[in-house]
């Protein structure tokens, strides 16, 4: 089976293309294109899907999946990126898509299969501001959203007690690389993934829906974002802490 990916979680866009076999195996990675350039994922995603398909032979006819990385991450690419998914799946016909974990995706980067298979552990951060990520620690801490002191506590508590080092990934290491340093110091060993493949990419989304397409698949119409929490614009209203604009003093 094939399975069309789409991630526009991050600062650029992608989009992959895998085959499967039926009866199991390893996925196989036929082709990849990425879209250059912030935040252009609208224009340019139905583009790249269409000459990813037709650089690879594969009509729409015979896609089996469409796979969107749901979240968290930009809240705008998360949208685009489900809206779009959604409306390829109806288009091609298909009942079913395959919601893929954002986080639980770079588990999926080659870098990050190669440090698992020399007893490393992968962690995933997210830049959420303010102090904040979206972040998990394989095995040791579940997707979520947390205080970067947090994830960091897990680290020197759990893991680094356990003997073993870590790897980062995400965008949140370019926003609190030196808290992270600070934060570990002298308490075990770790280090950061390249920058070439640090960040989201339909690759790694691609990978993930197809090992756990058993997991992950839910009907269309049931492949919403996972912002995992409200936008900042929503909480500053909610707290007060936006003026309410009031329409004209009726007379």
């Amino acid at each position: 089976m094939y399975i069309l990916a789409i991630e526009t979680t991050g600062k650029e866009g992608s989009v992959c293309l895998v085959q499967k076999d039926e009866g199991g195996g390893e996925p196989a990675v036929l082709g990849e294109k990425r879209i250059e350039g912030s935040m252009s994922h609208l224009k340019e995603l139905i583009p790249s899907v269409s000459s990813l398909l037709e650089s690879q032979g594969v009509s729409k006819n015979e896609i089996s999946y469409i796979a969107a990385s749901v979240g968290p991450g930009s809240f705008t690419g998360i949208r685009i990126g489900v809206a779009t998914a959604r409306a390829l799946s109806q288009a091609f016909g298909l009942e079913y898509a395959i919601a893929v974990p954002t986080l639980t995706a770079f588990q999926y980067k080659e870098q990050a299969a190669e440090a698992g298979a020399k007893g490393i552990t992968v962690c995933a951060i997210i830049n959420a501001r303010r102090g904040q990520v979206y972040g998990m620690v394989d095995g040791y801490l579940a997707d979520g959203p947390y205080m970067l002191t947090d994830v960091l506590e897990v680290i020197r508590n759990r893991v680094f007690a356990d003997g073993r080092e870590v790897l980062f990934f995400g965008d949140g290491i370019d926003a609190y690389e030196s808290l992270i340093c600070d934060g570990l110091a002298g308490a075990g060993k770790y280090s950061f993934a390249d920058s070439s493949c640090r960040y989201q990419d339909a690759r790694a989304a691609a990978l993930c829906a197809a090992v756990n397409a058993d997991v992950y698949t839910v009907k269309r119409e049931d492949l919403l974002p996972d912002y995992m929490r409200k936008a900042e614009a929503e909480q500053k209203l909610e707290a007060g802490e936006l003026p309410i604009c009031k329409g004209p003093k009726q007379e």
